[in-house]
C-alpha cells in the first residue's frame, strides 16, 4: 500500500512514461534513423488520464505503429498503416474498457539536432483524432538523444489550444518488499526444492 502523505512533497508531473516504453519508442527510432537513407519515424502513444491531488496527469503505458510513409524529410501513416496499428492493438488488448487509449502521437526527426515541429507535424496533430485537450506529442532525434514531450493546452488569451513543452519523467513499477516477502533466492530455493510433474 503506498503511504498517500509521503508523496505529497512530490510534484505531480503532466506526463509518466513508463521506462521500458521509452526505450522500446527511442530504439525503434534509432533503427529508422541509421538505414540508409535514414527515415522519420512515427507512432501513436497508449495511456491513462489520471488524477492526483487535483492535478491531471498522463501515464504512458505503450505504443504502436503501422505502416508509415517516411524519408528523412517527412512521415505519414498510409490507410493500411491506421488499420495495422488498429488491429495491433485489438490483439494486444480486445475489447476490455479499461485497457490503455490513445493518448497521443510519437515521431522522430533525425537529423542530429534539436528536433522541431515541421509544418507536416503540426496540420497531424492538429487534426482528428489527435487534437484534443491534453493529449501529449514525443518529438525525439535519436541521433542526438534528445526527447522532447508536448502537451496540447488551451491558449491563455484566444480560444483553441497549443503545443506546449511540459516536464515528464519515466517510471518503473515495483513492488514493496517486508520482511515477509520472500527474496528471489529464497523463492528459487523454494522452486528448486519441490519437484515437478
Amino acid at each position: 500500500m503506498v503511504n498517500s502523505d509521503t508523496l505529497i512533497d512530490e510534484p505531480v508531473y503532466p506526463v509518466y512514461v513508463y521506462k521500458r516504453t521509452c526505450h522500446e519508442i527511442f530504439n525503434f527510432c534509432h533503427q529508422e534513423a541509421i538505414r540508409q537513407p535514414p527515415r522519420e519515424a512515427l507512432g501513436v502513444i497508449l495511456g491513462f488520464r489520471r488524477t492526483w491531488l487535483d492535478e491531471n496527469y498522463i501515464r504512458v503505458t505503450d505504443w504502436a505503429t503501422g505502416r508509415v510513409e517516411a524519408s528523412m524529410a517527412y512521415a505519414r501513416f498510409t490507410p493500411e498503416g491506421i488499420l495495422e496499428y488498429r488491429l495491433a492493438l485489438h490483439d494486444r488488448y480486445g475489447t476490455n474498457p479499461h485497457t490503455p487509449r490513445v493518448v497521443g502521437l510519437w515521431h522522430s526527426h533525425p537529423f542530429g539536432g534539436d528536433p522541431q515541429f515541421s509544418s507536416t507535424d503540426l496540420r497531424t496533430f492538429f487534426n482528428t483524432p489527435f487534437c484534443a485537450e491534453g493529449n501529449i506529442f514525443f518529438l525525439i532525434d535519436p541521433l542526438s538523444r534528445i526527447f522532447k514531450v508536448y502537451m496540447l493546452r488551451p491558449r491563455p488569451d484566444e480560444p483553441g489550444l497549443q503545443l506546449e513543452q511540459v516536464d515528464w519523467c519515466t517510471y518503473q513499477p515495483s513492488v514493496p518488499i517486508d520482511e515477509s516477502t520472500p527474496t528471489s533466492e529464497e523463492t528459487q530455493q523454494d522452486e528448486e526444492a519441490e519437484p515437478h510433474d
